[in-house]
């Protein structure tokens, strides 16, 4: 059976961040290297390192008179938290998690931006992670 996305959270060091639009593929690729030598015919290839690319992160900004189901701290967490966390230059825990209860974790350097506004239009940010770590898949769902 499907399952929709809706549901889906960006914990960053363990806050559960408020507005998620979109999340980016998680999951690297690995490097691929040559290990051809003067005896062979063809080209030999093994896998190298995993590869992460940078992961962006969408968001809505937020105010608690779009959604009254929110609080305005809420609202403002997530920005402020994330461009914290930011200006430290720390590596924190990055986790998101599934509507089934799987997730991915991993630690990393954050950059926040706040995305193109024009007429009419809501205000985005976005949360760039910059992995350091393996990102680690989970079914582990009594865990999460």
């Amino acid at each position: 059976m499907e399952i929709l996305s809706s549901g889906t959270a960006y914990y960053l060091n363990g806050q559960n961040l408020y507005g998620l639009k979109s999340t980016p593929e998680l999951g690297g690729t690995r490097e691929k290297r040559e290990v051809t030598n003067l005896l062979d015919t063809a080209h030999r290839y093994i896998a190298g390192l995993y590869k992460y690319d940078d992961l962006t992160f969408d968001f809505y900004y937020n105010s608690a008179e779009e959604n009254p189901n929110v609080t305005p701290a809420q609202t403002a967490a997530a920005f402020a938290a994330a461009r914290a966390v930011e200006l430290s230059g720390a590596s924190v825990t990055q986790k998101v998690q599934f509507p089934d209860g799987t997730y991915f974790t991993w630690s990393g350097q954050v950059a926040t931006k706040i995305k193109r506004m024009e007429a009419d239009g809501v205000m985005e940010f976005s949360i760039i992670s910059i992995p350091n770590t393996a990102l680690v898949y989970s079914s582990d769902t009594s865990s999460s």
